[in-house]
């Protein structure tokens, strides 16, 4: 029994056969990397390894997964772009040295980079240490500490510290890179929903007439469920009159269909975001606002102001005679004119018609369409709320609503 216990105690240390425990992980290894042991030897891994306590591993080739207790999962690649190769030292509280990991955690996790202590909880995230750190929330919610300054990055912002124990910058909105196959794993559906979105909004500025979109009334024309929207006034949209109404559009079908907290408190949220520099699909996917009916909502919106272009009357062609009297028209969304009866622009005959017949002008053909549907960079079956880790999201957005 002595012996039996002496060995066991001279046997190194490897995981438990339930998994990793505290300070250790399993390294799965798709490229090569170097493994740089606690002890002082150095090992080129190209399959699995087993790492602990001090052990630090650098990837130069391709990428790594490290598996922790609890779940959690740490992703290292060779330099992306300008950063370098993530190298990180395992420990009770993991520390990444130079490069960038993907963070993903059913639960919570600690890490720390140039100093700062790091908490990320419940969802994915990005950790860079480059010159000074910072972090990137796609679902977690994150909360640092910086030499004692605390600092929180809810979900889909991120954030930098430039030095230690400098006040962290505010958090701003998550930006992305259409090549980063990270950012596409967690907001691909989003980075092309967004595409649509400004699409769509060029197509609609780029087609009113002059001075057209800029009242409550095309609005709740264009999108009628702000009509049960009270709160949606002259007043409410005052500070928006500098911004193009296909931008404007956008964020109200967005804040027509959210439901988190009052229209004018959502209204506020989504305009604040967009001109901190979000894109259009993290706007919506910060709102949780699926994009099935959004793109439907939108959709529809830009039918029926087309519709209401190709029949405004034409500009007059002929001065009528004395005793002409204009036909009356109501009074369109923005101020415009439509016509009492479509395809009819004058609405009726003069009562001193011209000598020769008006000439006749055919409906105005809009002479943009709301583009096709771009090809989903994730699974086209799921919906873009339906798919994103953690309970805020809810799932990714999809074209199915």
């Amino acid at each position: 029994m002595t012996l039996v216990v002496a060995l066991a105690l001279a046997a190194p240390t490897a995981c438990s056969n339930d998994g990793p425990d505290a300070g250790e992980a399993r390294l799965e290894v798709d490229g090569e990397a170097l493994v740089e042991r606690a002890g002082g030897d150095r090992d080129t891994i190209d399959g699995t390894t087993n790492l602990h306590r001090g052990d630090r591993v650098s990837v130069h080739d391709g990428s790594a997964v490290m598996r922790l207790a609890g779940g959690t999962v740490l992703e290292l690649r060779e330099g992306f772009d300008e950063a370098a190769d993530t190298a990180l030292v395992m420990g009770d509280r993991p520390e990444l040295e130079a490069g960038e990991l993907l963070i993903t955690t059913p639960e919570a996790v600690d890490l720390e980079a140039d100093g700062t202590e790091v908490h990320v909880a419940d969802g994915a995230a990005r950790l860079t240490r480059a010159f000074g750190m910072s972090v990137a929330a796609y679902d977690a919610e994150i909360v640092l500490d910086s030499a004692g300054v605390p600092a929180e990055v809810p979900a889909l912002r991120q954030m930098v510290v430039p030095d230690l124990g400098r006040p962290p910058q505010s958090p701003r909105p998550i930006t992305y890179d259409d090549a980063d196959t990270w950012d596409r794993r967690f907001l691909g559906a989003a980075m092309a929903l967004g595409g649509r979105l400004e699409d769509f909004a060029d197509g609609l500025t780029s087609n009113l007439p002059e001075g057209e979109g800029r009242t409550p009334g095309f609005f709740r024309l264009v999108l009628p469920g702000l009509d049960d929207e009270g709160a949606f006034d002259a007043e409410l949209l005052a500070d928006r009159l500098d911004r193009e109404p296909g931008d404007t559009l956008i964020g109200a079908a967005i804040s027509d269909l959210g439901e988190r907290g009052a229209f004018a408190d959502r209204w506020s949220a989504v305009f604040s975001f967009r001109d901190a520099g979000a894109a259009w699909g993290i706007v919506a996917l910060d709102q949780a606002v699926r994009s099935g009916p959004l793109i439907g909502s939108v959709e529809d919106a830009l039918n029926t102001s087309f519709a209401e272009s190709a029949f405004a009357p034409p500009p007059a062609t002929s001065t009528p005679g004395p005793s002409a009297t204009p036909p009356a028209t109501p009074a369109g969304p923005g101020g415009a004119d439509v016509p009492i009866s479509p395809g009819s622009p004058g609405g009726g005959p003069s009562t001193s018609p011209p000598t020769a017949p008006p000439p006749t002008t055919p409906p105005i053909t809009p002479p943009v369409t709301p583009p096709p549907a771009l090809e989903p960079v994730v699974n086209p079956g799921s919906d873009l709320l339906d798919g994103l880790v953690g309970g805020l999201l809810g799932g990714l957005l999809g074209p199915g609503g």
